[in-house]
């Protein structure tokens, strides 16, 4: 079964996978519950900051580092044998990899043997990169960045696939040690930093020529909820945010300006990340510059998405989600165990009336408003699994804060308000989502919420009924013809309901009627 389409029902036969992200900064184990071919989540996350390359000039681990290490790592033993984990892919990275004392390192992780390590390669850890940034975005040519404690990746994306990549030691720890040792950095420190790393990302002549650039791991994530926090955005998430080079630009100058012990009071920054912070914007700057990119799309994935994905797309090759944007909604409809018939029913007439109206002229029929249509015509109903009196509301809030893979937060912004809006009033998208609406975005989703209202009114008893939509002109009078499935005195009844939604959104009147002629008495205003 094609994992672009998942159709499991959440079940007791469902798989319990831990992966064991051993960072050179933080350790992080992530569950997923999922099944091969259908729908999979993240059910629990733990971190714990380890700082396991700190002091690593000579290539050994410290003690005191290996110690923090061991301990986090017989907590997470202990965590997944308490759990019922089935499956642990425990990986290590830049700091074990580069260890000279590497043999006792896995020891120390090794939990006594209860979590098998696995150290992985420059290549690997791309690779991991790689699969992350192509299964969590939709960019299909461009670049993937990942900054990391000790090591940053770069690499070149073509058609989906990986065609160059490079691996070098300038994590945020290690850099930090190197050149940002003070408590309060100056301007001369970051310039050092900044050539240090520009010298080495332009070593590699495949690194240039600008184009799209997904980011992953934790210090990218933060930089953009700090971003979030200081322009007081709609909703706070990372997955989906576009973070300029100006905008870092901004963040690097705050942080420039503040001792440590001020930076651990700024929205968004965790506090074991305050000394380490600038280091790894420092170095992303570079990245972006040296890559020719003036904005990062960020995801929410990382490393261990990637080694999640390697399990889970096991017999694709390579490991890639067909359709990133199709599995979102997919996945976060059976995570909220919404009516999958009746989602797709909605949304195949929402389409048919979006397609008819744009025929006839009424707009333009832009493609990514036909694609938010038909998201929020997919999910428009998962809030019914927390209450159905509100479920238009907690609908929004569901996919605002699970995310959706794949798409931007002025996408997510439109698709939210319709989610809203698709019963009881219509809210202002400008007055909701102010920062993120761009011009001719309240016509767009005026369109959307009248389409998707009217949908969903003719499909009333959830029945599958409408089979043919077609739409004419007459004057200035929208005439919309359903071919019904049954007797249509329900749906026209109930879609009359949504006139004055369609009318205000496509300047015409609107009357409906069935092809087989039944007459149905017409609803007052």
């Amino acid at each position: 079964m094609s994992p672009d389409a998942p159709t499991h029902e959440p079940g007791r036969d469902a798989r319990a996978t831990a992966i064991i992200d051993m960072g050179s900064n933080s350790f992080r184990l992530v569950v997923y519950h999922w099944m091969p071919g259908g729908w999979f989540r993240l059910v629990d996350e733990i971190r714990e900051a380890v700082r396991l390359s700190e002091g690593q000039t000579d290539g050994r681990l410290q003690p005191r580092a290996l110690a923090r290490a061991a301990h986090a790592a017989d907590l997470y033993a202990a965590y997944c044998d308490a759990a019922g984990i089935d499956h642990i892919d425990a990986v290590a990275t830049s700091a074990v990899r580069d260890a000279t004392n590497q043999d006792e390192a896995l020891d120390a992780l090794s939990a006594g043997g209860r979590l098998p390590v696995r150290v992985l390669s420059e290549d690997d850890e791309s690779r991991y990169g790689y699969l992350a940034a192509v299964n969590g975005s939709t960019v299909a040519d461009g670049w993937f960045l990942d900054i990391g404690g000790g090591s940053l990746q770069v690499g070149r994306i073509e058609r989906r696939h990986l065609t160059n990549s490079m691996s070098a030691a300038l994590g945020a720890v290690r850099l930090t040690e190197a050149f940002l040792t003070g408590d309060q950095q100056s301007g001369k420190e970051a310039a050092a930093l900044r050539k240090h790393v520009r010298k080495q990302l332009t070593t590699h002549d495949w690194i240039g020529g600008g184009g799209r650039m997904v980011g992953i791991g934790g210090a990218i994530r933060t930089l953009a909820v700090m971003e979030q926090r200081r322009a007081e955005a709609p909703f706070i998430n990372p997955d989906g945010h576009r973070m300029t080079r100006d905008a870092l630009g901004e963040t690097i100058d705050l942080l420039t300006s503040l001792p440590v012990a001020e930076r651990r009071g700024l929205q968004g920054l965790r506090s074991d990340r305050a000394d380490i912070i600038l280091a790894a914007a420092l170095a992303i700057d570079e990245a972006m510059a040296t890559a020719g990119c003036e904005r990062l799309e960020v995801t929410a994935q990382g490393l261990r998405e990637g080694v999640f994905f390697e399990h889970y797309l096991r017999d694709e090759v390579p490991p890639l989600l067909p359709d990133v944007r199709r599995t979102s909604v997919l996945n976060a409809g059976l995570q909220f165990e919404f009516d999958r018939r009746h989602a797709e029913q909605v949304a195949r007439v929402a389409l048919a009336a979006f397609d008819e109206t744009a025929r006839l002229g009424l707009h333009r029929g832009d493609s990514m408003e036909r694609e938010v249509l038909w998201t929020a015509a997919m999910l428009h109903d998962v809030g019914v699994l927390v209450d159905y009196s509100a479920h238009h509301r907690h609908s929004e809030y569901l996919v605002l804060n699970t995310g959706l893979p794949g798409y931007d937060h002025h996408e997510l912004a439109m698709i939210a308000c319709m989610l809203r809006g698709h019963r009881k009033g219509v809210p202002s998208l400008k007055k909701v989502y102010g920062s993120l609406v761009r011009e001719d975005d309240d016509a767009r989703y005026l369109r959307g919420v009248a389409l998707l209202r009217l949908s969903e009114q003719l499909e009333r008893a959830k029945a599958g009924q409408i089979r043919e939509l077609r739409c004419r002109l007459e004057d200035d009078e929208l005439v919309i013809t359903v071919g019904c499935e049954g007797d249509p005195s329900l749906p026209l009844w109930s879609g009359m309901a949504e006139r004055q939604h369609v009318e205000r959104a496509f300047g015409v009147t609107m009357r409906l009627e069935s092809a087989s002629g039944i007459e149905v008495p017409e609803r007052p205003s």
